[in-house]
């Protein structure tokens, strides 16, 4: 495999990671009981979830994220492109902090 066409592939891996990692982070609920409150309005919060196994999981997405994005604006060639991954990366940070931060 050429230089290029490996360099190709490892953007289009790192750019996937982040638009599933993004995805994982919205779809993921914060508390694993807050469907409870959708089916019972009456429920005034859901039980508390002391595992905390869904940050944890988030956590190690972002890093997993924001260490790609990482690799890439070391391996960027172009301003514009660093640009693109620092704001790539930022953004995982500020969704992650908006979702499971407390």
């Amino acid at each position: 495999m050429k230089a290029g066409k490996f360099r190709f592939v490892a953007k289009l891996a790192a750019w996937a990671l982040f638009g599933s990692g993004v995805f994982v982070f919205i779809a993921l609920p914060d508390n694993k009981y807050a469907w409870m409150q959708q089916m019972d309005p009456s429920m005034a919060l859901p039980p508390d979830d002391a595992s905390g196994d869904r940050a944890i999981f988030a956590l190690l997405l972002l890093a997993a994220i924001v260490a790609s994005q990482l690799a890439l604006l070391v391996t960027a060639a172009h301003r514009r492109e660093k640009a693109w991954t620092a704001v790539l990366a930022l953004t995982a940070i500020v969704l992650w902090s908006s979702r499971f931060w407390r």
